[in-house]
């Protein structure tokens, strides 16, 4: 569904300036959880050591985020993408405020939750308002925009809070977020027009089911925060565990009865969403897994410095720069996104494989499968919000793109945990390392990665030959005639 202006054909005022907008505030989410694990000594030497308050400022702004994107997208349907988006710009300075001038920890995990609760409107609205207001190659090259600035702020975000953090002091990370949020507020009054959509006036916000969703991804991370600590078969796990998955189950019945849901069901039955959302959860069993523990191997293993140890990570990250735009490339030049999709599928696969089988010859050998991991998953990172949103009506991007991010962040905390538990048990840590132990876990994690490609592949391709149009509108869609694209703008 369309806003007036859309319908007119008339390009909405401060179009122009919707994605330096959102490409600022995307930068800056990222951002907000390097800059705290980087600035993590430096707030115990200020504030004292407490391994719960340490502990909190950096899982308190992830829990309430996950917690958040769902909820944020709906809401944004509902009340309107830009008073959605700009609420959650505000709140999330004000977390960023408060973090500038805490005087203890107390404070400063406060202001993470409050923080992480307005980001989680950022990639949830964001993405939406995006699009929303762009079509055919414009649209994909977007969202290629979208996954390389993200890439920007993962693979060069921890060493400029470092720099930070070492020049001025760990507060001035804080401060430097807050900054970009005002400049982001500042300019959406400009792009007003350019994000509005017609909104759903005769729905309401399921509060009930916003409830039962923040208990059940609570329940859920905290007892993967037990499952590390105290053991996977511990009764405090299993309780935490089981909890999560009743309150879900909760969930799952209260959304299909609720009259304007938090998530459609219906969305969730689309084979080629679905399959999409699955990629994401490869990219979180291969590349995120990657991101945390390959310093820490390097450290234990090899005997590199924390600094070497981040540099080195560069072989995995700096790829991600440029990938997206690769992937937006061959998509306006008609190559398949599920070819696209299932190239990104077998380099993060096959690289982090490889990654691992050379992990005992040394770090000389393993650059080369690093920045093969690093190129699939920046292939998908800027080309699959854009596709698995153009699968539902216009009306419900925002939940879509909720529902997405949820995704993305359940799958990497579970992927985390489980990958960190493993590390303990048969790699070590960044004392000493073993290199057999990290390649067996690696190569193990990896081959469930691949099960789950397996089966996004298959609902990707089920998907096309249930709903997709054929060949010549897929090529009309993007951008080559007049033809809508199918699922981007309709009702």
């Amino acid at each position: 569904m369309t806003s007036e202006i859309e319908q007119s054909g008339a390009a909405p005022s401060g179009a122009r300036l919707v994605m330096p907008i959102i490409l600022l505030t995307i930068f800056t989410v990222p951002l907000s959880i390097s800059g705290t694990a980087v600035s993590l000594g430096d707030i115990a030497d200020d504030l004292g050591s407490s391994s719960t308050g340490e502990q909190w400022a950096l899982n308190g702004y992830t829990l309430t985020f996950a917690c958040s994107t769902l909820i944020w997208g709906s809401i944004a349907d509902i009340i309107g993408r830009w008073r959605a988006l700009m609420s959650g710009l505000v709140i999330f300075g004000v977390g960023s405020a408060m973090s500038l001038v805490a005087a203890n920890y107390l404070v400063l995990d406060v202001a993470r939750l409050v923080a992480g609760a307005g980001a989680g409107a950022v990639f949830s609205v964001g993405t939406a308002v995006v699009s929303s207001n762009f079509e055919g190659e414009r649209r994909t090259r977007a969202f290629a925009l979208l996954g390389s600035v993200a890439g920007l702020s993962l693979a060069f975000g921890p060493s400029l809070c470092g720099l930070f953090t070492q020049v001025v002091g760990w507060r001035f990370v804080y401060g430097f977020q807050l900054g970009c949020l005002v400049i982001a507020c500042l300019g959406m009054p400009l792009i007003r027009r350019a994000a509005a959509h017609e909104k759903r006036y005769a729905a309401r916000i399921d509060v009930a089911g916003a409830v039962l969703f923040c208990v059940a991804t609570t329940l859920t991370l905290g007892g993967l925060a037990l499952g590390s600590a105290t053991g996977w078969l511990s009764l405090p796990f299993l309780l935490c565990t089981a909890a999560g998955f009743v309150a879900y189950g909760l969930f799952a019945w209260r959304e299909s009865t609720a009259p304007s849901p938090l998530l459609s069901l219906r969305t969730l039955r689309n084979k080629r969403f679905s399959g999409m959302t699955l990629v994401v959860a490869v990219s979180s069993f291969t590349f995120t897994n990657a991101v945390a523990y390959l310093p820490v191997f390097f450290q234990g293993a090899y005997g590199s410095s924390p600094g070497a140890s981040g540099a080195f990570l560069m072989f995995l990250t700096m790829p991600v720069l440029i990938s997206p735009l690769i992937a937006g490339r061959l998509a306006a030049r008609g190559t398949a996104v599920d070819t696209i999709l299932i190239w990104s599928i077998a380099l993060m696969v096959v690289g982090l494989v490889a990654t691992g089988a050379v992990a005992e010859q040394g770090l000389a050998w393993m650059t080369f499968p690093m920045v093969v991991v690093g190129a699939g998953f920046g292939l998908q990172a800027g080309l699959i919000d854009g596709e698995a949103l153009a699968q539902v009506p216009a009306k419900e991007a925002g939940m879509a793109a909720g529902w997405i991010n949820t995704v993305r962040l359940g799958s990497e905390a579970i992927a985390v945990s489980l990958f960190g538990s493993l590390f303990a048990s048969f790699a070590g840590n960044a004392d000493h390392a073993s290199r057999q132990g990290f390649a067996g876990i690696t190569i193990g994690s990896t081959l469930f990665a691949a099960v789950i490609g397996l089966l996004s592949i298959l609902l990707l391709r089920r998907g096309r030959q249930s709903e997709t149009p054929p060949r010549e509108q897929r090529l009309i869609a993007r951008g080559s005639g007049p033809a809508p694209r199918r699922g981007a703008r309709s009702e």
